[in-house]
């Protein structure tokens, strides 16, 4: 009769989980909703965020090797893809607009989708 708490707990144990990932990896700390409906809908974008990073690593080739990682680890390496992205784009954008060099336009460009990136 004593272990009935913890019998019970290890069905709230996957919710402290959950929460905690939510709160700590997706960075999801400080989006406050009061409403139902504002709670549902946070709710379903977390689940479709979690299941797209889970999905994305078996429809892309490129991404194959996270297939055994964590989100977490996984998601860590995308967002580091995306800033890398960005980056580029920003760079050469500000190169188009200010030098208009073709020759280090082209350069760029071509270093950017040797990479696997795409402009």
């Amino acid at each position: 009769m004593q272990f009935i708490p913890l019998m019970l707990y290890a069905f709230r144990w996957p919710i402290e989980v959950s929460y905690y990932e939510q709160k700590t990896f997706w960075s999801l700390c400080s989006y406050m909703v009061r409403s139902r409906k504002g709670i549902e809908m946070l709710v379903n974008l977390i689940n479709i965020s979690y299941c797209a990073m889970k999905l994305l690593p078996y429809q892309d080739k490129a991404f194959y090797k996270y297939q055994t990682e964590s989100v977490q680890e996984f998601r860590f390496a995308l967002s580091e893809q995306i800033r890398q992205q960005v980056f580029y784009a920003i760079f050469v954008e500000k190169v188009e607009t200010s030098i208009k060099s073709n020759a280090l336009i082209n350069a760029l460009k071509r270093l950017v989708q040797k990479q696997g990136h795409h402009l």
